[in-house]
């Protein structure tokens, strides 16, 4: 079954070569992905992805649980109650009619972590027993003053109305045994009888398994799991004796009793009281009895049932078993399981010799050998108990330390030693001495087109900026050459207003996790300066494009560029909703991973390394608007592309 949910061939490739190097067999093969590739998410619902992005974005310390299967069981085994009349694994073949004492189960289980599981159980079955022993405890009484009380109903007949309690289930077509006799004073006495039953048992249960020997240090994964479980249910139950021959009347154990008390004289006389006289015994029974089972035993009246002539008891129930895995979707497995009941008439049987209740409840033992089949899509792990979580914790162990395949730091050399990175450095090649702006352009600060190192009047008046000579100065002037009084000659030498241009402002991007669109509350600061800039005097007439991007993970594609549509989109929201900034002011742009900060990355999974380099390519940039640009239109991308 492993093979017909095959995982690609590189991973095979790599488990073979693993397991081969483990001594593991091929029946304990590891089918499924490292938890640090791409395919393990596939295997982790939906629910879970974001856990698992931050554990991949090496933001979190603990990958995502994967999806697992159920299990679904078929079980069949023996059956024994264990009460006040002997049981054991041989057979009654009484007349020719074969009883057996077995059970047969179905059962469905779920892990709800790598130790713990539930367990819904159906179980029904058949069991039996009898004495070999005579006796007439069931007629003698120390619970009533009436020395003539009989406590067993079911075995009076229904001749009168102390024993018609019984005759319910005459419906059977049988009548109640009657196996007493009239004394001299009208009373009626019990006769000495062998004891026998047959039970039909169904039990419904709810329970609880506790598994830790998937907890492996030297193996990746067990191919053997033992486990304990403890239980609550409801159990319904009948239970039948033979007491009515063939022909329909009670049985004469009279011979049986006299056969009896000769074997345990004459074995008393030898002083070899042995296993022959109960094997004696047993054989002389079954030759007796037809083993039809016709007559309802003992029952309890004063107890609700919803089963019609069938006793109902919750019960609770421990247990311990044994599975061995025969491959991803099969196991066998052999169980016991102890069920308490809190009532002794599982048997049809609770009286001593002088007539006082036995002194222990009746309990049943059900011994199944089971057939499991592993339920689930090709995207589930094995049930949790078969998967070991050490796993991932050996794969980090066994791999090369963090630091040694980082990417190396990116390049922040300045080789015109301005002060700005090459990087960023618009002009990389300036002069040397010459001041610059923050993307590293030499200034011309009066705009007159000599170089402030150069500009020996770096701060010409406005008129006079078209008239300078090549070292930036402009010929003298005063106000007699101006027509007007000194006020107009002062305002004419006010400059007027510079050129429109963008304020000269670098905005701070805002980051992004892998495959997300919400902004992260240590981003609102960030959101808050550019909120203050663009509403600022300085920057109030220019407007700002709001540009969306991806990593190359997340692609270039439709879904690239809805993401990055939906982060810019995003940004767009809360500038205008929390911070107050113009919806005119801003204008939608997205580009996907196709303007990478740092380029040439790998489009394959993270590696151990910190996921800096991408994380810097996920991000909305703000940058100024020089010409009439407008929204970019919605892309035609998936509409869940990413996650808030």
């Amino acid at each position: 079954m492993a093979q017909d949910d095959a995982q690609p061939d590189a991973a095979k490739s790599e488990e073979s070569s693993d397991t081969s190097a483990t001594g593991e067999g091929k029946k304990c093969e590891y089918p499924y992905p490292e938890v640090r590739t791409e395919e393990y998410r596939d295997f982790v619902p939906q629910k879970r992805h974001d856990q698992q992005d931050k554990f991949m974005d090496r933001k979190y310390n603990y990958p995502a649980r994967p999806r697992n299967m159920w299990e679904v069981g078929l079980s069949v085994g023996p059956l024994l109650v264990s009460g006040d009349i002997k049981t054991g694994l041989g057979k009654m073949s009484a007349s020719g009619n074969f009883s057996p004492k077995l059970g047969f189960g179905l059962h469905v289980r779920k892990a709800f972590g790598y130790i713990f599981s539930l367990r819904a159980s159906y179980m029904m079955g058949t069991t039996w027993g009898r004495n070999w022993q005579p006796t007439r405890g069931w007629a003698e009484s120390s619970i009533n003053t009436d020395p003539y009380f009989i406590p067993n109903r079911s075995l009076v007949g229904s001749e009168d109305n102390t024993g018609s309690v019984y005759t319910r289930f005459e419906d059977d077509g049988t009548k109640v045994p009657d196996y007493t006799m009239a004394l001299p004073n009208g009373q009626k006495y019990g006769k000495t009888i062998f004891y026998n039953y047959k039970t039909k048992i169904r039990e419904l249960g709810l329970s609880g398994i506790v598994n830790i020997h998937n907890i492996r240090f030297h193996k990746r994964q067990t191919c053997i799991s033992l486990y304990g479980l403890v239980g609550i249910g409801g159990t319904a139950y009948r239970t039948f004796q033979d007491m009515l021959g063939e022909d329909g009347n009670e049985y004469n154990f009279d011979p049986l009793v006299a056969q009896y008390t000769d074997l345990v004289n004459e074995a008393r006389a030898n002083e070899d009281f042995d296993f022959s006289v109960r094997k004696e015994m047993m054989s002389a029974i079954d030759e007796t009895l037809d083993g039809k089972f016709e007559s309802q035993a003992e029952r309890h009246w004063d107890d609700f049932t919803p089963f019609k002539k069938y006793s109902f008891k919750p019960t609770a129930h421990v247990g311990t078993g044994i599975a061995f895995r025969l491959g991803r979707r099969v196991n066998l497995g052999l169980e016991t399981r102890v069920s308490y009941t809190n009532d002794d008439l599982l048997d049809g049987q609770r009286w001593e010799e002088w007539g006082a209740l036995t002194r222990d409840y009746d309990t049943y033992v059900y011994t199944g050998v089971n057939a499991n089949f592993n339920i689930g899509s090709k995207n589930s792990v094995e049930p949790l108990w078969w998967m070991n979580p050490l796993d991932y914790s050996y794969q980090e162990l066994n791999e090369a330390p963090c630091c040694e395949d980082l990417p190396p730091p990116p390049d922040l050399s300045d080789d015109d030693n301005d002060g700005v990175p090459n990087l960023f450095d618009v002009e990389p090649d300036s002069r040397e001495g010459c001041p610059v702006d923050t993307k590293g352009r030499m200034l011309d600060s009066d705009r007159d087109g000599v170089l402030d190192c150069d500009d020996k009047e770096p701060h010409t008046r406005y008129n006079m900026i078209d008239k300078v000579d090549k070292y930036g100065v402009a010929p003298g002037m005063t106000c007699k050459d101006l027509e007007g009084n000194i006020c107009d000659c002062v305002k004419a030498c006010t400059p007027p207003p510079a050129p429109k241009t963008c304020c000269d402002r670098v905005m701070p991007n805002v980051l992004f996790d892998s495959n997300r669109y919400g902004v992260k509350p240590e981003f609102e600061a960030q959101l808050a300066m550019i909120a203050g800039m663009i509403n600022s005097s300085e920057c109030s007439n220019d407007r700002w494009a709001v540009v969306g991007n991806t990593d190359v993970r997340e692609g270039s594609n439709n879904y690239g560029n809805k993401l990055s549509y939906n982060r810019a989109q995003e940004v767009i929201n809360i500038l205008t909703t929390k911070y107050g900034v113009p919806r005119h002011k801003l204008t939608l742009k997205y580009q996907a991973a196709t303007m990478p900060v740092i380029g040439g990355l790998s489009a394959t999974s993270a590696r151990k390394g910190l996921d800096a380099e991408h994380a810097l390519n996920r991000r909305v940039e703000i940058r100024c608007v020089y010409g009439g640009e407008s929204d970019m239109a919605m892309p035609a991308g998936p509409k869940n592309a990413g996650r808030r």
